[in-house]
């Protein structure tokens, strides 16, 4: 996606003035990131500038996908109840036992300890 924005001008590289020691935890001297000019220290898909200028772009009407979802011309199915929110599935106990909730699980009415 960075080469076929670049090729069509949507964006740019921009520099980035490299990081000195003691370096951040999630800085990785292995990755270099296109969109900074090859600094080091990360890569394009975990370039949080990369990912804020393109959201710019989407969001601008610049960038659009198509196939993508979209809410307005076709949402979700509203939940069967009415009520909007999700159910779940209970499972209840048939013994009361006195552990810690770490050790206890609960399957289809037994109940097992993993200790």
């Amino acid at each position: 996606m960075y080469q076929k924005l670049l090729s069509i001008g949507y964006i740019a590289p921009e520099s980035l003035t490299p990081l000195q020691p003691p370096y951040p935890n999630w800085y990785k001297p292995d990755l270099t990131c296109e969109y900074h000019t090859g600094a080091t220290g990360h890569n394009i898909y975990t370039c949080s500038a990369f990912k804020n200028r393109l959201m710019h772009l989407i969001k601008a009407g610049w960038i659009t996908f198509e196939g993508t979802p979209n809410m307005s011309s076709n949402p979700l199915p509203n939940d069967a109840s009415g009520s909007g929110s999700v159910n779940a599935l209970e499972v209840e106990c048939s013994e009361n036992l006195k552990a810690p909730m770490a050790r206890v699980r609960c399957e289809e009415g037994s109940v097992h300890s993993r200790g």
